[in-house]
């Protein structure tokens, strides 16, 4: 275990995805991983269960922390406020505090020259980016303040088809 031992971190976009090749492809969960192994607790957030509780299952079983799943869609149909929120007050039940903030999910309509993005795929890419960052940087401050925390902003992107 490493210097992040007890240390609790939010990765959004976290869930482990699997290449055709066998191969691991998400970003997010390299993240989570890195984290893993100096020993932080984590949380990982997206919008595909499955990918999450693989990625929870993975993490746990390797490096003995404990992960916290939490299924959340940033979108333009949601209350994303409310989302974030639950999605932080389950970390604060879980763990009590928050120490970094990775935001690093984003879908987007990648392959689509931005002159034939719809302004569909465009909401998509500011709602899961944008405002999620925003909405997690607000909700998880007063716990980042009292850690003397961190936050990251990495927008991976996913490719929306």
């Amino acid at each position: 275990m490493g210097f992040l031992k007890d240390k609790v971190a939010i990765i959004t976009g976290g869930g482990k995805a699997v290449l055709s090749d066998g191969s691991c492809g998400s970003i997010g969960y390299g993240i989570a991983t890195a984290y893993a192994k100096e020993g932080a607790n984590l949380v990982i957030t997206g919008r595909n269960l499955q990918k999450l509780n693989d990625a929870k299952a993975d993490l746990e079983s390797k490096y003995g922390i404990k992960v916290l799943a939490v299924q959340a869609d940033v979108n333009a149909g949601a209350d994303n406020e409310a989302v974030v929120n639950d999605v932080v007050k389950q970390v604060a039940e879980t763990f009590g505090r928050i120490d970094v903030l990775v935001n690093n999910a984003q879908a987007s309509a990648s392959g689509v020259p931005l002159a034939e993005h719809t302004t569909d795929q465009f909401s998509l890419a500011l709602y899961s980016g944008l405002y999620a960052a925003f909405y997690y940087m607000k909700a998880c401050y007063p716990y980042l303040k009292e850690t003397k925390g961190t936050v990251i902003n990495f927008a991976s992107g996913v490719s929306q088809s």
